[in-house]
């Protein structure tokens, strides 16, 4: 059954929940460089040694791009679940403070994963990701089950179409659990289809 409106909350007002979710994604991206190892950096290092330096931490740059472009992903599609969003209530702000929880952990398991590929570093990466992936689907299921809180006028297949997209992410971030057992850099580069795959998916539906 529909959420009457009387239990919308009324005090929470769009811009404030919204520009929220914007600094905690731009503090999030911001401490993604910060997973780089430079500790114990000698203080006189030459030319020579800034060159092989840099050298060195270019698988590091890779993972943070990639780790970079998965961040900006989410925040793109977080604007767009809330853009069909017209009422709020308590309920919605939790589920949006979850998932945001899993996006300011994001730097962590960046870090772990710039210091060495390996199956365990791909999982735990992978499995934050999932876990934002699959609550803001969450966020998207409740918001729009029987049009609690979107535009009423939202056709239905438009709605399903829209929980299937936000399932592809978290899915292939899982799947490439898997794929880790087998090639952990493979399993990295995998996650970037997620877009293709979002987009495919869409286009299906539509």
């Amino acid at each position: 059954m529909p959420v009457p409106a009387e239990t919308t909350d009324a005090r929470t007002s769009f811009w404030r929940l919204e520009t929220f979710s914007d600094s905690i994604f731009a503090v999030a991206m911001t401490l993604l460089v910060f997973s780089f190892p430079l500790s114990g950096l000698p203080a006189d290092i030459n030319e020579a040694g800034i060159a092989t330096l840099l050298q060195g931490l270019g698988p590091q740059f890779e993972t943070f791009i990639i780790s970079f472009i998965v961040v900006g992903a989410f925040w793109t599609g977080h604007h767009r679940t809330f853009d069909n969003i017209r009422r709020y209530d308590r309920s919605i702000v939790w589920l949006n403070f979850l998932f945001l929880l899993f996006i300011v952990f994001t730097p962590f398991p960046t870090a772990i994963l710039v210091r060495g590929v390996y199956w365990l570093s791909v999982a735990f990466y992978a499995t934050t990701i999932a876990g934002a992936g699959f609550v803001l689907t969450l966020v998207w299921f409740y918001a729009s089950y029987h049009h609690r809180l979107i535009d009423k006028t939202m056709p239905a297949r438009e709605i399903r179409s829209r929980t299937g997209s936000a399932l592809v992410t978290p899915s292939v971030f899982l799947l490439s659990i898997v794929i880790a057992l087998y090639s952990p850099r493979l399993a990295m580069y995998s996650w970037l289809l997620s877009f293709v795959a979002q987009w495919a998916v869409t286009r299906r539906w539509q």
